[in-house]
């Protein structure tokens, strides 16, 4: 594609994590904002700096997919409300491809084709009848359990099994992240393997099991799924919700799986609106891999205190995710058409093939 900034870009929606990419959009020198797209109609026909807190841009937002495709840009950064399947989105995203636009999503997209190859197919022969790319960049945990933990691998001569654990204050959340998703505020025995929210989050989740036994030149098992709930004995009102008593103010999420070379996956994600005895009161990841040697990298989100937000005024956890689409920017416009895998270097693997 070889294309040379300025990249004309399109925000597509406007959620917590949408608003604060479009701030990093409007704030780059090397990209121009080329559209906006949002799902609510009270947001139809704004401008897209009254929408994220900057000056005018002269960019009104549209919920019209016709009036995105038609625009001239080169990508567009693409953060959909979590659905239970990824059907509507791959729908925007073959669209999207089709018309000339890469696509870097946040829902995920980083191995499209391990649970059904002929989505990946679909995925791919978009994108390349667009002379297109589209790349996952990968929610949290995502980047850093499918990234971060293959790199420190490259340290080790032996690897045993990769671990990610995840602690992040829920409380200034939209209440639909904290009830809805992450499963917060309802009784004992609601939230099982079984309960919507887990099947969503599993098969996006799984993306990342998938990525890292296609990285280590193998195949990934089943990936269970064990859910705790933690419970409040008095209510919590929280800024965008209230968790009543009885329900939970925190959760354990614990995906795991075994490849089929034998290493161990493991991820858990302690989500809480409240402090939990022993559980660290930092937003933080920690990867650790179970080798030799044995490796451990912590990844804080600093200064974010319990209401998520800096004294500057924005939401870190969404800066970080805003950031990996436009520091990718520049490797996709560079890509041949297609699918572009999140790259990673040297990582640990037990055997080597025709291909390294």
């Amino acid at each position: 594609m070889q294309k040379k900034p300025p990249y004309r870009v399109v925000q597509w929606a406007t959620g917590k994590l949408g608003a604060e990419s479009l701030r990093q959009i409007i704030d780059h020198p090397d990209i121009e904002l080329a559209g906006l797209f949002v799902y609510t109609d009270g947001k139809v026909g704004k401008d897209a700096g009254d929408l994220c807190g900057r000056p005018e841009t002269g960019i009104k937002a549209t919920n019209r997919i016709e009036e995105i495709l038609a625009l001239e840009a080169d990508a567009v950064f693409h953060m959909p409300t979590l659905e239970p399947t990824p059907d509507n989105s791959d729908r925007e995203v073959i669209q999207l491809l089709e018309s000339g636009k890469s696509v870097l999503s946040l829902r995920g997209y980083f191995s499209p084709g391990w649970q059904d190859p002929v989505r990946g197919a679909r995925l791919e022969a978009a994108a390349k009848k667009g002379a297109a790319v589209l790349h996952g960049t990968g929610i949290i945990p995502g980047f850093i359990f499918d990234r971060v933990g293959p790199f420190l691998s490259g340290f080790c001569t032996a690897v045993r099994g990769l671990h990610l654990n995840e602690y992040f204050d829920l409380r200034m959340r939209p209440w639909r992240t904290v009830h809805d998703v992450c499963g917060l505020g309802h009784r004992p025995g609601v939230i099982t393997p079984r309960h919507g929210a887990c099947v969503t989050l599993t098969e996006l989740y799984s993306e990342m099991f998938h990525r890292i036994a296609a990285m280590t030149g193998t195949t990934c098992g089943p990936i269970t799924l064990d859910v705790e709930a933690i419970i409040t004995e008095e209510e919590l009102v929280i800024k965008t919700g209230t968790i009543p008593a009885g329900t939970g103010k925190a959760t354990i999420w614990h995906w795991s799986a075994t490849l089929a070379n034998g290493i161990e996956l493991h991820l858990r994600s302690h989500w809480h609106v409240g402090e939990v005895e022993g559980w660290d009161k930092r937003n933080v990841w920690i990867c650790e891999v179970d080798g030799e040697p044995n490796f451990r990298a912590e990844m804080v989100l600093e200064h974010s205190g319990a209401d998520g937000l800096t004294d500057r005024g924005y939401d870190p956890n969404g800066r970080a995710l805003g950031a990996t689409c436009v520091n990718a920017l520049p490797e996709v416009m560079r890509a041949e058409p297609g699918l572009l895998l999140p790259p990673s270097f040297a990582h640990y693997r037990p055997r080597f093939s025709a291909e390294d």
